[in-house]
């Protein structure tokens, strides 16, 4: 699909998405890139795996993936790492931006928006960070379809359904396609099946396509 080459960095934080899934987690992948679009770190959401802190967490409510991908990061020089920039899958959390706002990165890009609990506006409007000057940029559209359909089969997969579920609502209503594919791909159990075959991304982005 357009916007998601193999190797660049979308590609990357897509995979780290599925890979989350595959774990029985939410779908959710953050990479950190440098201004030649190096990859230098990864990160997955763990929520759903066993409780461990090493240079991971997992386990726990602060498993996140951006949070992970920061820890990943060998270290931060300064000025060096103010051109680099997070990627992450979806809209981070009050505690994700925090987090990307005292890394010392001056730039966050994210795919899919959370209108339930996203907070990017912390970067830019809260009067301490914003004299930071961290830039935040969105994803193409072709990528952002991708992990807003990972997120509602996540949602669908825990049992939630339209009318019911005000975070499932909050999603769904940002692109009603998008939405009647997850169903469809959520009733038909392919996602499910791809997790339980520990299928590559491909196969998974095949589906969503």
């Amino acid at each position: 699909m357009a916007g998601v080459t193999p190797g660049t960095g979308w590609h990357a934080a897509l995979s780290e998405a599925w890979d989350a899934y595959l774990h029985g987690s939410y779908p959710i992948g953050a990479v950190v890139v440098d201004a030649g679009e190096q990859i230098l770190a990864r990160g997955r959401n763990r929520l759903g795996e066993a409780r461990r802190v090493d240079g991971v967490i997992a386990g726990h409510d602060l498993a996140h993936a951006e949070i992970n991908a920061l820890l990943n990061l060998a270290a931060t020089p300064r000025p060096a790492c103010y051109s680099w920039t997070l990627l992450t899958t979806v809209q981070p959390c009050p505690q994700c931006a925090g987090a990307i706002a005292m890394s010392g990165l001056r730039a966050v890009a994210y795919v899919a928006p959370d209108p339930w609990a996203g907070c990017t506006r912390l970067l830019t409007d809260d009067e301490y960070v914003v004299k930071k000057g961290i830039r935040v940029e969105r994803a193409p559209v072709g990528v952002s379809r991708l992990a807003l359909q990972l997120t509602l089969q996540a949602l669908l997969e825990e049992g939630r359904a339209r009318g019911t579920s005000a975070v499932l609502d909050s999603f769904a209503a940002q692109d009603p396609e998008a939405e009647a594919l997850a169903e469809r791909v959520h009733q038909a159990g392919t996602l499910s099946a791809l997790r339980a075959l520990r299928a590559p991304l491909a196969h998974a982005l095949a589906v969503l396509a």
